[in-house]
Parts: C-alpha cells; structure tokens; sequence
C-alpha cells in the first residue's frame, strides 16, 4: 500500500487494501506502511486477536490453537471484506492478517489496521472487518488441549478425502 494514485485520480478502494494469510502467529505490523504521505490520517484504529490461556474442565490447560482455511476463498473473503468496508466508511487504508497453522498463547492470531480522516470510521471500519471476517471468512479454528483437541463450536469445516474434521486424535 506504499504505492501513490496519480494526483489527478481518486485512487480505487482495492488499492488501499493489503490482505493477507501468513504462517504461524502474526508479527504486528506497523500501521505507518499503510499510508501515504500526502494523506491526512485522522485516526488509525488497530485490533490484534491473541490466544488466550484457558483452562477447560474436561480438557485442561488451551496449549495452542491451529488454523486452517481455504487459502483461495480465504483471501477471496477477506478482499471482498475489505474493499467493502474501504468504501462504506471511507477509509484511507485498511489492512486484514490472519494467521495459518499453530498460534501459541500470547501470540496474535489476527491483525486489522484501519485508518482514516477521522476516528469514527477508523473504529467503525475496524469493527465491522473482524465482525465480518469471522462470519464470512473460510478459516476454522481447532482448540489443542492438554487431554484433546476440539474444533471451535463456529468452525464448519470443509471435508476433504483422506481429512476427516470433527476426529479427536
């Protein structure tokens, strides 16, 4: 997103956006390579999603989780998300990050960076991607416990041969 529209174009939404599916627990971003510098940013609006430690009942202590998608229609998703909510709340950047496989506790499982003129529609817009994001978006969390694994009660996952969802190992 560091490139810059020609003066005399208003640049289009997808060119404010910058989606992305990464390996392993995300390293925080800095939201200043979002932005260009002819640009006044009024408010930048940043939400980070953390593996939490749980203790379960009957499962124990949360080790990690693991996260899968369908790489193509994840980021598909995660496009058509951004480029909506560049244009209902005006924004000038918005970044969307997840993560893929294993993410340790504390470590940052999703990353959205919003920024616009003005901090409404940088909270709104931030708001309103992770909200979307985990409603629409093909990617499906498995809980490692100390005793088992379980799949998130919102994770539907797609079968595939020789892949069975749903098996506790």
């Amino acid at each position: 997103m560091n490139g810059s529209a020609p003066d005399s174009e208003p640049s289009r939404p997808q060119d404010r956006i910058d989606v992305a599916i990464e390996p392993g627990g995300l390293v925080p971003s800095d939201p200043a390579t979002f932005q260009r510098e002819e640009e006044a940013i009024g408010g930048e609006c940043v939400f980070r999603g953390r593996t939490r430690p749980e203790l379960h009942p009957e499962h124990g202590a949360l080790l990690a989780l693991d996260y899968e998608s369908h790489p193509t229609l994840a980021l598909q998703s995660l496009r058509t998300i951004a480029t909506d909510v560049v244009t209902t709340f005006g924004l000038t950047a918005l970044s969307i990050r997840h993560a893929s496989g294993p993410v340790a506790i504390g470590e940052t499982s999703v990353e959205i960076v919003a920024i616009a003129g003005h901090r409404d529609a940088a909270f709104g817009g931030c708001r309103e991607a992770i909200d979307r994001l985990k409603r629409e978006t093909p990617i499906w969390k498995r809980e490692r416990w100390t005793e088992t694994t379980t799949w998130s009660d919102a994770a539907t996952p797609i079968e595939s041969p020789g892949h069975e969802h749903g098996e506790n190992p």
